[in-house]
């Protein structure tokens, strides 16, 4: 199980499929894969590893937000 979908498990399919049309979407995500590299970075302190998790949270927030917000207009783009 990759990080989105354990952040986001009834929405990382919907994310994923929407990115490519929606650059809101693509950018947020762009994001959030940068936060996980980072997270997994072995040659940062632990003060920035946990930084950078909070990042991914925020973003994965963004995401799910950005998710919704579509849904409720109706559009997916």
């Amino acid at each position: 199980m990759s990080k989105l979908e354990a952040d986001l498990p009834l929405l990382a399919s919907i994310v994923r499929a929407r990115a490519p049309e929606n650059k809101a979407i693509l950018e947020a995500l762009e994001d959030y894969e940068l936060a996980c590299a980072k997270e997994k970075d072995g040659t940062m302190r632990l003060d920035e590893k946990a930084e950078w998790s909070r990042i991914r949270k925020e973003v994965a927030a963004e995401l799910e937000r950005l998710i919704s917000r579509q849904s409720k207009s109706g559009g997916n783009t």
